[in-house]
């Protein structure tokens, strides 16, 4: 990460600073704090990664272009499709509700806007979580472990054992912040994030990481725009294989 990057990521996490901070001053004072500590811990994670990490992650690499960029992006979200099928398989044996039950708080009560409760968790949500875990947490403990993140090291077992373990925080995160006790669902986030970190470490760019959590999130709280009756009648058309998706917010 160049100062360049770093002045613009932190430009970024300011801004949603303040959005958290009228979330939690108009919205659901909960969801505010939880996503509040989480900024400042991406805050902190980019400090650190740019100080003492390797900065293998870029936040724009002038390798990949654009059109890459939304390549890889919509072909990770089809893999994120498939892989509901392995979720729809492995929830009936593993009981991850029973297990992290003790973690969950009831979920949150969403704003009255439509607007806002698409906005927060289309875009804000995705994108801090993916920045705060996926890019910076990620770059600075591969970098605390010393190992870097590159393709040729997706071989090696030190990398797969701090993938693993931040897409557990991530799925343990979701326990907590918006009580989510559905297994299918918990699993689907669990790969969700372990393809981020491997498209972060193939790519070595945030771009298409940040841009499949946007479009997973975006898809999932597109329904939010519409009336109860109206989102029913959608949900029906939907294959099964989505409507996991959709599950992870509403």
């Amino acid at each position: 990460m160049e100062k360049r990057d770093l002045l613009m990521a932190l430009g970024i996490i300011a801004i949603i600073s303040y959005w958290w901070f009228f979330i939690s001053t108009n919205v659901n004072p909960n969801l505010g704090n939880v996503y509040t500590n989480l900024t400042l811990g991406a805050a902190i994670f980019i400090i650190g990664d740019y100080i003492a990490g390797r900065r293998d992650i870029k936040i724009v690499n002038k390798n990949v272009s654009w059109g890459m960029v939304i390549a890889i992006t919509v072909v990770s979200y089809i893999v994120l499709l498939l892989s509901s099928k392995l979720a729809m398989s492995l929830s009936t044996i593993i009981p991850l509700s029973a297990i992290l039950g003790l973690l969950a708080t009831s979920a949150p009560v969403f704003s009255k806007s439509p607007l806002i409760n698409f906005i927060t968790f289309g875009d804000v949500v995705a994108y801090i979580e993916t920045f705060a875990l996926f890019i910076a947490g990620y770059d600075l403990l591969a970098s605390m472990f010393n190992i870097e993140i590159k393709k040729e090291n997706l071989k090696r077992v030190k990398l797969w054992v701090i993938i693993f373990g931040l897409s557990l925080l991530f799925l343990m995160f979701h326990v907590t912040a918006k009580g989510i006790e559905n297994n299918q669902a918990l699993l689907l986030v669990f790969f969700m994030a372990v393809i981020s970190m491997v498209i972060a470490t193939i790519y070595q760019d945030a771009r298409p990481v940040v841009g499949l959590h946007i479009l997973a999130n975006s898809i999932a709280a597109f329904p939010m725009l519409f009336q109860p009756e109206m989102i029913n009648t959608i949900l029906t058309l939907i294959p099964k294989e989505i409507n996991i998706l959709l599950s992870l917010l509403l």
